[in-house]
């Protein structure tokens, strides 16, 4: 009798589990330069996102064709100059700049276009920590470049409110173009980015797609790549410029308004799992630097 209890129970539990409607992702993203074995400028990145689907639109009006994804997330990013070993600031051609994070996002996507909404807060200076962050991760590798982050950008916090429209093109079944406009306004950035995006191979439709970071209820399989190019005029950047309100006391430089921006990459997708490889590359961000690359890698689960 317990046996026959015990094994009805089990078929329960694995049918319920089962049948369990897929409404949430997991999200981890790693950038970093040593990825193409330099060390400077956006020198890494890390990020950790969870995402959940919503029955009710609160900001967007709710149509029965889109997605609506509630996201937050928790990050820190690290910039240095090239001379990473100076105290000198005249060697140096940028900042060294930390920024600690938390981010909440809605996003609407439906089978042609998608928008986000996105609110993002958070501090710079020795308080993001980004400096122990560095340190540590060069005395795990061994490596033999010592980080004097001389006059980090101080502490500071920082709000930036931005928003992401995105339109598809479907050329044919494995090939498909996105137009994006993403501007942001605050006390951290002001920029207007245009990006173009081409994706070709086996993907899902737009809004079940990992193309876009979607929640795939249709648990379906996809291997893609993708090339991307943007442009950026950057109005503001307060990890290079210092307070937009006042001059800061330690080290600050000018920014180039101009930023040009290629990546490109490959996607495969499980029923569930998704991981991402990209190589990224900026147009120099300061008159005296020079052009960087990067790259990055992106697991994410949905449940």
């Amino acid at each position: 009798m317990k046996k026959n209890l015990f094994l009805l129970l089990l078929l329960f539990f694995g049918y319920f589990t089962s049948a369990q409607k897929i409404e949430e992702q997991i999200e981890l993203k790693i950038e970093n330069d040593k990825f193409l074995f330099i060390d400077r400028y956006y020198t890494g990145g890390h990020f950790l996102t969870y995402k959940k689907s919503l029955n009710n639109n609160f900001i967007f009006n709710k149509k029965d064709d889109n997605n609506v994804l509630l996201s937050f997330k928790i990050g820190n990013e690290i910039y240095t100059p090239k001379d990473l070993s100076s105290f000198n600031t005249a060697d140096f051609d940028r900042p060294f700049a930390g920024w600690l994070f938390g981010a909440i996002e809605v996003a609407t996507i439906n089978e042609s276009s998608a928008n986000f909404l996105t609110f993002e807060t958070g501090i710079t200076g020795n308080e993001s920590l980004s400096g122990d962050l560095q340190v540590w991760f060069h005395e795990v590798l061994g490596l033999d470049n010592f980080t004097s982050w001389e006059e980090e950008i101080e502490f500071k916090w920082l709000f930036n409110l931005k928003y992401r429209y995105l339109h598809s093109w479907k050329l044919n079944g494995r090939n498909n173009l996105q137009y994006e406009i993403f501007p942001a306004i605050g006390t951290k950035d002001i920029f207007l980015e245009n990006n173009i995006h081409y994706f070709f191979g086996n993907y899902n439709a737009l809004k079940n797609s990992s193309r876009l970071g979607s929640i795939d209820v249709t648990s379906t399989k996809e291997f893609y790549g993708v090339i991307s190019l943007g442009y950026r005029y950057v109005a503001h950047n307060t990890l290079i410029q210092g307070s937009i309100f006042k001059d800061d006391v330690l080290f600050t430089t000018d920014i180039t308004n101009h930023v040009f921006k290629v990546k490109f990459g490959a996607v495969y997708k499980t029923k569930r799992n998704a991981f991402k490889l990209i190589y990224n590359f900026n147009s120099k961000e300061t008159p005296l630097s020079s052009s960087h690359g990067f790259g990055t890698f992106i697991f994410s689960r949905d449940f």
